[in-house]
């Protein structure tokens, strides 16, 4: 019998949102793989930080196995071109193309109330997320170089548990999240044969987490234990899993896939 292959030895996978969170959880994912890894931030400084945390935690893996360039996804005016910059660095110009995607970025949402929302704060949150992947979508649609069009190729954007089970004035939050799943499902078809997926995540122990923690109440943690099958919160690297099973299967596009400790089911 063949052996069963590593598909992500020696693959280049880039994270959007690369420097914290599940973000940097799915970078070492990739790296404990065998795959390159090129991840981006929102700041050059602390992209280079993370880029040495995770040749620390891979001594044996040579150096030239991680890099890192900073893209301000809320520069709007300019992303398309910061973009394209990002990935003639990432690339080497097209030199050494892109494999996989996985996209967690997003800024801290402010999620405004049914009584106090504004036309502004209803699409802050779209600005980071359903507008950073939407044009990197544009992007790599219209520069082949960037990412090779064979189902060995992914794209993965994230959504969260929200859009299938909202929970009490998180109305704004739960548009986003669906936002993002119907775009992976229109990107599949669109840039078919590219593979593209969307994870869900629940309740997961990242930087973004712990400040709604830290802004309601260690009791939100509690509440948030009982809303699991698995009594607990998840943690980012299990997370990463998720992101790492769709790059590797490439007869999914077009998909959820839930890492939420049975939230739906409560």
């Amino acid at each position: 019998m063949a052996q069963h292959p590593n598909r992500l030895e020696n693959a280049h996978v880039v994270v959007f949102g690369g420097t914290s969170g599940i973000g940097y959880a799915v970078a070492s994912m990739a790296l404990s793989n065998g795959a390159h890894v090129t991840i981006s931030g929102s700041t050059q400084p602390k992209v280079d930080t993370k880029v040495q945390a995770l040749c620390s935690l891979y001594p044996s893996a040579p150096p030239q196995k991680v890099s890192g360039h900073a893209v301000d996804l809320a520069d709007t005016e300019n992303l398309e071109g910061n973009l394209t910059t990002f990935f003639d660095k990432a690339t080497q110009n097209g030199a050494q193309p892109v494999d996989h995607i996985a996209f967690t970025s997003g800024d801290a949402l402010n999620i405004p109330t049914i009584s106090n929302v504004t036309p502004e704060t209803a699409l802050h949150a779209f600005k980071v997320r359903y507008l950073g992947a939407s044009l990197i979508a544009k992007v790599l649609t219209n520069n082949p170089q960037y990412m090779p069009r064979a189902a060995s190729s992914s794209f993965t954007l994230t959504s969260g548990t929200n859009c299938a089970k909202p929970s009490p004035g998180f109305t704004f939050g739960t548009t986003v999240g669906s936002a993002m799943e119907g775009l992976s499902r229109g990107l599949a078809v669109d840039m078919k044969p590219i593979r593209v997926n969307v994870v869900s995540p629940g309740a997961i122990q990242t930087e973004m987490l712990q400040g709604f923690i830290d802004k309601m109440g260690p009791t939100l943690t509690e509440q948030w234990k009982k809303a699991s099958l698995l009594d607990g919160i998840g943690q980012p690297e299990d997370t990463a899993e998720a992101y790492g099973y769709i790059m590797k299967d490439r007869f999914i596009t077009g998909e959820r896939v839930n890492t939420d400790g049975g939230r739906l089911l409560v």
